[in-house]
């Protein structure tokens, strides 16, 4: 039993060092970096970068993730996650839809922290807010927080930091949505009810990081709309003294409209290509030239060069927007 224990053990140490030597040999050999700065507003302004009691990354030990693609990594449960190491022709590294390390792992190595990833990908916030839609299996964001709840994975309450990173999926189907697109509000009033679910016995969970882009680069008023209505009930929360807890607001439409929308354009952050390098996370037989460079790996899914400004655009939100 020793041996085989230890033998687990050297695999396992062999492995994180495979990966960090990729993800390492990655960064080293791209030149892409953020090119602006974060967009601070206050707690009683419309939607902005905002810091709301949360501590520096290094106070949290583990970091405990909800959402969809961008932040699944592809176990589904909280285990620890598979290297980010691609093995053509499959484009998925160790199960993420992109080419190497997600933004949320990055934060997790910056604040030397245990990643509990429960994120799906393809997950939306409610499917009973899709009656006509058959999601396959796929768990949503409300089963993602009950399926955390009836696993309670140990972890001190004042170190952890809750991530939730949802809404891109429900804006896809906004039309398909019963009530139609202006009900996407509702679904922020079930994020809102979830971190207050949360915030009670038994996890008594304080501290959350949320985070939008649920345009990536496009806008609409319904879209606002659900944004500003989680924003507004997070002001709420924030003010009652009922419930203890501290959070961030991180709004990623200051990045992809730096990138997308020409101020100050994607050569600023040092891409040569705006698009997509693959067509579809099924094959890499057409993969781009110049992966390192590209904002996104598949179309709407971001590239590890892009995961990692994502991550520094948070520590710069932590950083220097602090109400």
């Amino acid at each position: 039993m020793f041996r085989f224990a230890s033998t687990v053990f050297v695999i396992t140490h062999l492995w994180a060092v495979l990966a960090k030597s990729v993800v390492s040999s990655r960064q080293a050999t791209t030149d892409v970096h953020l090119a602006v700065a974060p967009n601070c507003g206050s707690l009683s302004g419309p939607p902005a970068d905002i810091n709301n009691g949360l501590k520096p990354l290094s106070d949290y030990s583990t970091i405990v993730a909800f959402g969809d693609s961008y932040t699944s990594g592809g176990t589904f449960n909280g285990a620890v996650l598979l290297p980010p190491v691609l093995s053509p022709p499959n484009p998925n590294a160790g199960g993420r839809i992109t080419n190497g390390p997600l933004w949320v792992e990055n934060l997790a190595t910056v604040a030397n922290a245990t990643l509990q990833d429960w994120a799906v990908n393809g997950s939306i916030v409610d499917h009973n807010m899709y009656p006509s839609i058959n999601f396959a299996g796929i768990p949503d964001y409300l089963t993602q927080v009950q399926n955390y709840i009836g696993v309670r994975p140990s972890s001190v309450v004042d170190d952890t930091l809750y991530v939730i990173f949802m809404g891109m999926g429900d804006y896809e189907l906004r039309n398909e949505i019963y009530q139609g697109p202006e009900s996407l509000t509702t679904l922020a009033s079930d994020i809102i009810y979830s971190i207050l679910e949360l915030n009670s016995n038994p996890v008594f969970a304080k501290n959350f990081l949320i985070v939008d882009n649920y345009g990536r680069g496009t806008e609409s008023d319904a879209g606002d709309a659900y944004k500003a209505s989680l924003f507004s009930q997070l002001y709420e929360v924030s003010n009652d003294l009922d419930y203890d807890l501290s959070f961030a607001f991180v709004d990623f439409k200051t990045l992809w409209d730096g990138v997308l929308n020409g101020s100050p354009g994607y050569e600023a952050f040092g891409y040569t290509n705006a698009g997509a390098c693959l067509a579809n996370d099924n094959s890499m037989t057409v993969e781009c030239d110049d992966p390192n460079h590209t904002f996104y790996w598949i179309p709407g899914n971001p590239s590890a060069a892009t995961h990692s400004i994502m991550a520094e655009y948070v520590q710069e939100v932590l950083t220097q927007c602090i109400v």
